[in-house]
């Protein structure tokens, strides 16, 4: 009678535990555990890992979604909502969720769930290919397609920096910035997935595919989050011989969208240099101090006055070349008709220039 008492009182108290249950599978598991501890026996869920700590917990969560695991179940010894917290482990790639039942005495069991961001999925499986199968059909589909189009972008090239603008002028040549309508962004557009399938998406996309591109050609590449005037933002970072540079392919590719046409305003650029437009959290990323991969550093496409202005204008319109961007350091442009000067009487009909005038910026010229 004793017995039969306590076992009512036990299952009053899992009851009103602020948990999770749904289903009667997991109300049998657990009436099970707990009578057969009453009884002095011992009951042990199948495929189930015993926790006693949390930091065996927090270990076997992050070893679950960086297998992209779909569901575990824990039995956890003295579960308590302060220690065993999800949002302690918060991600912005993966949604955890978690149901079962609680006691205070008893071992807990509790299954829990996982949602993956599908740019987090992809970047997963480039580190760790047995996990190709937990991908969707098209998202195969789409790794494949990065896959064979970065190794056949950078398999002939021999430097870091080579492979990364050829990656950078893959992606500003064959997508484009969209949908037009900002308040009605789909999902898919944020995704590497709905990117390459459907040839546009946002910043979230054209940074995790850059990421990814460079991951699979092994560059030590990373993504910061942050804002680019004031309105929230994704970029990249790359580490080239042991020094730090931004690279933020969206704003390398503005709408309109112009085929084969290269920007590189922000290709491997400093702190001092991106801080202009952009902010981040400082402290969660290494400093970008250096220039030597800066696009227009490595290619000589500076600008200190006026005749070094002449000089290469000159030199790309007699190598053919429509189109050319160049960086002015020390040098301020007061508008353009004194690019337009040089390149008048020359053929040309129409004349686009990009540029802040007036200070130190990067030009962007194209002659039709």
């Amino acid at each position: 009678m004793k017995k039969k008492a306590l076992l009512t009182a036990v299952i009053t108290i899992l009851m009103s535990q602020n948990v999770f249950a749904d289903n009667c599978d997991d109300l049998v598991t657990t009436w099970k555990s707990l009578y057969s501890a009453i009884q002095g026996k011992t009951y042990t869920q199948a495929a189930a890992k015993t926790i006693t700590t949390p930091i065996e917990w927090e270990q076997a969560i992050v070893n679950a979604y960086s297998n992209l695991e779909d569901k575990i179940t824990l039995q956890i010894a003295g579960f308590n909502d302060d220690d065993y917290n999800l949002s302690k482990l918060k991600n912005y790639d993966v949604s955890i969720s978690a149901k079962g039942f609680v006691s205070e005495s008893q071992i807990s069991t509790i299954d829990y769930s996982f949602e993956y961001n599908p740019n987090y999925k992809l970047a997963r499986v480039v580190d760790n290919a047995t996990l190709f199968d937990k991908l969707s059909l098209e998202e195969k589909e789409v790794y494949n397609i990065l896959y064979e189009s970065t190794k056949k972008l950078t398999e002939n090239l021999e430097t870091d920096y080579e492979k990364e603008a050829a990656i950078h002028n893959f992606i500003t040549d064959n997508f484009k910035y969209g949908p037009l309508d900002m308040n009605n962004v789909p999902q898919r557009a944020h995704s590497v997935t709905g990117f390459v399938a459907d040839g546009q998406g946002i910043c979230e996309a054209y940074a995790n595919t850059f990421y990814i591109m460079g991951k699979m050609a092994r560059l030590d590449v990373s993504i910061i989050t942050g804002t680019a005037n004031n309105v929230s933002h994704m970029w990249n970072q790359i580490k080239l011989d042991g020094e730090y540079y931004h690279v933020d392919v969206t704003n390398d590719d503005p709408p309109p969208d112009v085929p084969n046409r290269e920007r590189y305003t922000y290709f491997n650029v400093s702190d001092d240099i991106i801080s202009k437009t952009h902010s981040w959290e400082r402290n969660d990323f290494p400093q970008c101090t250096a220039d030597k991969y800066n696009y227009y550093s490595i290619n000589n496409y500076i600008i200190h006055n006026e005749q070094e202005l002449k000089d290469f204008i000159n030199n790309c319109l007699n190598s053919g070349n429509t189109s050319f961007t160049f960086r002015t350091e020390n040098y301020a442009i007061s508008g353009p008709d004194i690019i337009k000067y040089y390149t008048s009487n020359k053929g040309f009909s129409t004349i686009n220039i990009t540029g802040e005038y007036g200070k130190d910026a990067t030009y962007n010229v194209t002659l039709k």
